[in-house]
């Protein structure tokens, strides 16, 4: 049973991010240790992260423009390893609750104004810190909403907006994947459960990709928007009532 399980919370997160973009670290760490252990599902994710980000990012390969993506990826970088060490010492928590709060502001407000379709020029600086918040965020597995919001507000096309936060999901989960293979996380337990549940990896992101390629550029903003809503709601709820 609990194998039925976690393969419809991989197949719902992987559809998630076939159709937005992000989203899949999110929704199995939301889910995913209400039936098995944190320790475990903790790798377990990071290795689904790296599959899914880096099939996504091969299926819009010719949009990727690296101009876009180097800025975040730096940020990511230096945010990763930072973010390792905020584990020691920083509350997991608090820092959920204020991203929470950041991310219910943001979208209620975004969704209620108008979504204009030209691009926005931003400071490259707000590229940095959106990549290294990512990172930092990342090594907590819920990483990707700081970069997801810089790219709303650059206000690239769909496509754009995709490849480039795929760059930076791999560049994350390459560098965790490291870190728990150093540590001895990343196990043949972990991996063989992986290869196991693969196929609602390339379902989820197939039909993900489905849809995402039948809606058109305002509404694939708005469901951006709307799981960054739902992300901080998560968020903020977890931190109440722990």
């Amino acid at each position: 049973m609990t194998d039925v399980l976690i393969f419809f919370v991989v197949f719902v997160a992987a559809f998630t991010q076939g159709v937005v973009g992000f989203g899949f670290g999110l929704v199995t760490m939301a889910l995913l240790p209400l039936f098995v252990s944190e320790h475990f599902a903790v790798p377990f994710v990071a290795v689904y992260c790296f599959g899914v980000a880096a099939l996504i990012a091969w299926q819009l390969r010719a949009h990727l423009q690296w101009g876009r993506a180097i800025p975040l990826l730096v940020g990511t970088a230096i945010g990763v390893p930072l973010g390792v060490l905020a584990l020691q010492v920083a509350n997991p928590l608090t820092i959920k609750l204020i991203l929470g709060v950041t991310l219910i502001g943001y979208s209620a407000w975004s969704l209620f104004t108008t979504i204009e379709p030209r691009e926005r020029d931003i400071p490259i600086a707000w590229a940095w810190a959106a990549g290294a918040a990512s990172g930092v965020l990342g090594a907590f597995n819920t990483g990707g909403p700081p970069a997801v919001v810089y790219t709303t507000l650059r206000n690239w096309d769909k496509d754009a907006t995709k490849s480039t936060l795929q760059v930076v999901f791999l560049l994350t989960s390459i560098i965790q994947l490291v870190g728990f293979a150093w540590t001895g996380l990343l196990t043949s337990a972990v991996l063989l459960q992986n290869l196991m549940i693969s196929p609602a990896i390339v379902f989820g992101v197939v039909l993900g990709n489905l849809l995402y390629k039948r809606i058109d550029q305002v509404t694939f903003k708005r469901a951006l928007l709307v799981v960054l809503l739902f992300v901080g709601i998560v968020f903020v709820h977890k931190a109440a009532t722990a």
